[in-house]
């Protein structure tokens, strides 16, 4: 249930993320790391001890799939990371004070959708970007769940097979 919650709020947040694609020149590369820098920017704030544990990152999803409501070129990047926190770490009262701990370049969203956890979306308004944290219990151990979904890039063009719509091979 809450992994459909979360693929309803991504699906929410990339919409607007999506939406300079047609006048962006940045590379796929550099998105990538403007979104990776606004993760590490979160975990800035996360007091110590913390243990960041980026997840795999996957193939550049296409800004002009068939199932977005949009035909832009170039690919996003989704960052996923989790931060291991002690067992006495007050969540709830962390993520709701997150947006003043980032400072003024950063903005809570509200996509209007009500979950059962602690969670916020955060718009980084310099580069556009949406982070969404949220409480997460992995493998038994208090977490942060840190999603971050960059604007389009353009690929570089190769002859690499595809392995996935927009994804370039490896």
């Amino acid at each position: 249930m809450k992994r459909a919650m979360v693929a309803t709020l991504l699906t929410a947040v990339i919409l607007p993320a999506l939406g300079g694609c047609a006048m962006n020149r940045s590379t796929y590369g550099e998105v990538r790391e403007e979104a990776l820098r606004s993760l590490e920017q979160v975990v800035e704030v996360i007091p110590d001890p913390k243990e960041v544990v980026p997840q795999a990152e996957g193939e550049p999803y296409p800004c002009d799939d068939p199932l977005l409501p949009t035909k832009k070129k170039g690919a996003f990047f989704t960052g996923h990371w989790f931060v291991y926190l002690p067992d006495r770490f007050n969540v709830d009262a962390f993520i709701s004070s997150l947006a003043e701990r980032l400072g003024e370049d950063w903005e809570e969203r509200d996509l209007g959708v009500n979950v059962s956890f602690s969670q916020v979306d955060l718009l980084y308004k310099p580069s556009g970007f949406t982070v969404s944290v949220e409480d997460a219990l992995t493998d038994g151990r208090p977490a942060l769940e840190l999603i971050v979904i960059s604007r389009c890039g353009i690929l570089p063009t190769d002859d690499k097979p595809r392995r996935s719509p927009g994804g370039r091979g490896v």
